[in-house]
C-alpha cells in the first residue's frame, strides 16, 4: 500500500474565506466566560483549521466549568461556536441520549460547507446520513483501532470486552458504509488503519500536535554518566510496560541507568498496582520513577530533553504523538512494531522498531543505542527532519485537501 501525497494547499485567511467548518468530536469541550477549553490534541488541530474558515462550529459534549486538567488549554481561535451534545463519558452514556446528539448532528451539518469528524462518534451512521442529507462533503479522521485494541489483550472481562468488540465492529462498518453514502473522505492513522478503510478517499497520515517553533535541536544524547529512560503515555495494559520492566532486567550497560514514568495512571488502579509487583519482583525499585501525568507543552519537553533515549513498548497504537513529540525534541526512540507505528518512524532510519511483547529484543535495541554512537547521531538528525513534516499545521493542510478529494491510498 502506498501514500499519495501533494504539497499543502494555499487558502485564504477567515478573514476573506466564505466557508464554514464543522468540527465534530467526543471530546469534551469546557465552557467558562466566553472560553472554551478543550484537549489540546483537538484543539491544535482546531486552532490550525479555524484561519481558513469564516466560522467553526464546533460540535461536542460540553461542561459549563473550566477544566479540571491542564490538558484542556484554551482554544486560541476567535470564530468558533460550539452546537453543544448532552455530556458524556463513555460509549455507554452516549448511547442513552440519542436524539439530543442526533439533533446536533443535524444542526450542524445545515450550517457549515465542510465538516470534519475526529475519531469516535455515536450514532455514526446518523451523523453520515445528515451530512448525505445535506449534502455537505465529510472528512473523517481515524485515530485508533479499537477493534486491533481489543483484540490485543483482556481489558474489562469476557463478556464487557466481547460486546466492545462487536460495538467497535459495527462501528467499522457503518463508518464504511457512511463513506461511501456521503462521498466522504477518511485520514487514517497509520497504513493499519488504511489498509482497513482503503478507498478512492482514503488517506494515511500521523497526527500530531507539534509546531515548528517547539523543536529542540541537539545532535547526541547518552552523554551523561547515567543513562535516562523514558516512558510517556496512558498507565494501561495496551501500552505494554510490563515488557518494558522485563527488558530493563536484561540491560546490559557499562553506565547506570534510570526509567521515568510519564503519564496518567488513575483510569486502571489494578494495572498500575501490576506493575509496582513487578517492579519489586524484578529488583528494579529504586531506579524506576513515576511522574504521573505531565502537561503538553514545556513541562513533558523537559522530560524529552533530559532524556537519552524513549521506549514505547506498545501492544496496540495508531501514530501516537509521542513519538512525533520526542524527534522534535532530539530524543532516539525504540518502539513496537505494531498499528501505526511504522507509518510514523522507519526502522533504523528515526528509531529502532521491535516485536511486540519482545523484552529481549527491547534490551537489545536499548544497547545499541546506548553503544553505537553513529547510529545514534543518525536516528536523531533523521528524526528531526522526519518530524518537520509531521507538524500540526501540515496535519491541517493535509485535512483541507481531503475536502478536495486529492488524496488516496492504493494497493501496490
Amino acid at each position: 500500500m502506498s501514500v499519495a501525497v501533494t504539497d499543502p494547499p494555499s487558502a485564504a485567511p477567515a478573514s476573506s474565506s466564505s466557508l464554514q467548518l464543522a468540527f465534530i468530536t467526543y471530546m469534551p469541550v469546557y465552557r467558562d466566560s466566553d472560553r472554551l477549553y478543550v484537549h489540546v490534541a483537538t484543539g491544535r488541530v482546531l486552532d490550525a483549521l479555524a484561519p481558513y474558515y469564516r466560522r467553526v462550529w464546533l460540535c461536542a459534549p460540553v461542561a459549563l466549568q473550566p477544566p479540571a486538567a491542564s490538558a484542556n488549554p484554551a482554544l486560541e481561535a476567535y470564530n468558533v461556536e460550539v452546537i453543544a451534545q448532552p455530556m458524556y463519558e463513555s460509549t455507554l452514556q452516549a448511547l442513552l441520549h440519542p436524539a439530543r446528539i442526533i439533533r446536533a448532528y443535524w444542526q450542524v451539518c445545515s450550517r457549515a460547507d465542510h465538516v470534519f469528524v475526529r475519531g469516535f462518534c455515536p450514532y455514526i451512521e446518523a451523523l453520515y446520513a445528515c451530512a448525505a442529507i445535506r449534502r455537505r462533503p465529510v472528512t473523517h479522521w481515524l485515530i485508533g483501532n479499537p477493534v486491533g485494541l481489543l483484540r490485543s489483550h483482556r481489558r474489562a472481562g469476557r463478556v464487557k470486552d466481547l460486546l466492545s468488540l462487536l460495538y467497535a465492529l459495527k462501528d467499522r462498518a457503518a463508518t464504511k458504509a457512511g463513506r461511501a453514502l456521503a462521498g466522504g473522505a477518511l485520514v487514517c492513522n497509520g497504513l493499519e488503519l488504511g489498509r482497513v478503510f482503503a478507498s478512492s478517499r482514503t488517506v494515511v497520515a500521523a497526527s500530531s500536535t507539534v509546531r515548528d517553533s517547539e523543536f529542540f535541536i541537539r545532535s547526541d544524547t547518552c552523554q551523561g554518566s547515567v543513562i535516562h529512560l523514558l516512558f510517556v503515555g496512558y498507565i494501561r495494559p495496551e501500552k505494554g510496560i510490563e515488557y518494558l520492566l522485563e527488558a530493563l532486567a536484561k540491560l546490559r550497560l557499562s553506565r547506570p541507568w534510570d526509567l521515568t514514568i510519564v503519564g496518567p495512571e488513575q483510569q486502571f488502579s489494578d494495572y498500575r498496582a501490576r506493575l509496582e509487583r513487578l517492579i519489586v519482583q524484578l529488583g528494579l525499585g529504586a531506579r524506576v520513577h513515576w511522574a504521573g501525568y505531565v502537561p503538553f507543552g514545556p513541562a513533558l519537553f523537559a522530560h524529552m530533553r533530559r532524556a537519552d533515549i524513549l521506549v514505547l513498548p506498545s501492544l496496540s497504537e495508531g501514530t501516537p504523538h509521542v513519538l512525533v513529540e520526542s524527534r522534535a525534541n532530539s530524543l532516539p526512540a525504540v518502539a513496537t512494531n505494531v498499528g501505526g507505528i511504522p507509518t510514523t518512524v522507519r526502522h533504523e532510519h528515526d528509531a529502532l522498531l521491535v516485536p511486540p511483547k519482545d523484552a529481549d529484543s527491547i534490551a537489545r535495541a536499548v544497547e545499541r543505542l546506548v553503544e553505537d554512537s553513529l547510529l545514534r547521531r543518525r536516528i536523531i538528525a533523521n528524526g528531526l527532519a522526519s518530524a518537520r513534516l509531521l507538524t500540526v499545521d501540515r496535519f491541517a493542510a493535509l485535512v483541507r485537501t481531503s475536502f478536495q478529494g486529492r488524496h488516496h491510498v492504493e494497493d501496490r
